[in-house]
């Protein structure tokens, strides 16, 4: 890494940094990298300040937000890497879940990924090696109950990721996806409540593993990730072995 960047700041973005996971992996890797922090909060009212952090304030879904990021990161020489971990999740079945829900969900889990990987992608193959990191969730390997669009869109985007390795792998652009379980967030409260209402989880499942997955993994998961030029189109389950069971 170090000699494909040597005399050049490398620089990433990371959609959806300013809470949960997202703010974990800027914390990681704000020490080697410039980072710019797309997220709909600004990150610098909750995280020490330091010149390689810089937000970008915006909406994801809003085209007017795509058009700025494509701006800052098109103007950056060493521009190196994108990392999402934007993410939303409603609770609800097929039956349940409102045809505007269901595409909110699609549309911030999955189509933002492909929307701004489509802009930014001709910038990352300038590079000799480059990288593209989607947060998704075990979810997108064992199912869920009540929570189908959330476990849907998961699914979806590890392949996204596989296809978008196959494509821009011979381009230098390494895509990957990493897998997280249960891990102590807003989101993870959410789904709780789904857990309590519907006992066939708890059946099929054993309920909500002994322990949850520490952010700071996911994290370091990330930071191995931006460092190797071996693994392309792999998704990475870190979830104390719930899929296994």
């Amino acid at each position: 890494m170090e000699a494909l960047y040597k005399g050049m700041e490398k620089s990433i973005v990371v959609v959806g940094g300013a809470g949960g996971i997202g703010r974990c992996i800027v914390e990681q890797l704000r020490q080697e990298y410039k980072i710019y922090v797309l997220d709909i909060k600004d990150i610098t009212t909750s995280i020490e300040q330091c010149d390689t952090i810089i937000p970008i304030v915006g909406d994801i879904l809003e085209e007017s937000t795509l058009d700025l990021v494509e701006e800052i990161l098109s103007k950056e020489e060493s521009f190196m890497g994108i990392i999402f971990s934007a993410g939303i999740m409603v609770p609800g079945t097929v039956m349940d879940t409102e045809d505007d829900i269901w595409q909110k969900v699609l549309d911030t889990n999955l189509t933002s990924v492909y929307k701004l990987s489509k802009r930014l992608l001709p910038y990352l193959m300038q590079h000799k090696k480059s990288y593209i990191i989607a947060i998704a969730s075990n979810m997108a390997i064992v199912g869920s109950y009540g929570l189908t669009a959330y476990s849907v869109s998961k699914a979806a985007l590890v392949e996204l990721v596989k296809c978008m390795s196959l494509d821009f792998g011979t381009k230098g652009v390494m895509v990957n996806s990493i897998s997280p379980g249960f891990i102590d967030t807003d989101m993870l409260a959410s789904a709780k409540k789904v857990f309590n209402i519907n006992r066939n989880w708890m059946y099929t499942t054993g309920g909500l593993p002994k322990q949850t997955v520490d952010k700071e993994d996911v994290a370091k998961a990330v930071e191995f990730l931006l460092t190797t030029h071996s693994m392309n189109g792999a998704n990475i389950v870190l979830d104390a072995g719930y899929v296994v069971r």
